[in-house]
């Protein structure tokens, strides 16, 4: 056989090969994005659940007994107090006329 015939067919194979590889590749990438987006949506809709039934369970609590029940519970955490805003490890209890409104 000739040399040209066999490195066509060994060239051949190897794209043939490496086109299979990108596409599964590309098909894997698909679904794992999709599995993410939904777990993420999902993880979203418990926070918002969580933070209206933290609000509507913390309605006589003020500003101050907010940020006092943050620091016993959490020491070490890094708390920020700004206006009428507690944030703590990227939750933010919000507050109007000294009542907790919002917690996202």
């Amino acid at each position: 056989m000739n040399k040209w015939k066999v490195s066509f067919f060994v060239t051949s194979v190897l794209l043939v090969g490496s086109n299979l590889f990108w596409l599964y590749s590309a098909i894997d990438a698909g679904i794992t994005y999709t599995y993410q987006q939904v777990s993420l949506d999902d993880l979203s809709d418990a926070h918002r659940f969580l933070g209206e039934l933290v609000v509507k369970g913390g309605k006589e609590y003020s500003q101050k007994d907010i940020l006092h029940l943050v620091r016993q519970s959490y020491p070490d955490a890094f708390i920020v107090e700004e206006g009428n805003k507690i944030m703590v490890n990227n939750v933010t209890f919000t507050f109007e006329g000294g009542k907790l409104s919002k917690v996202y």
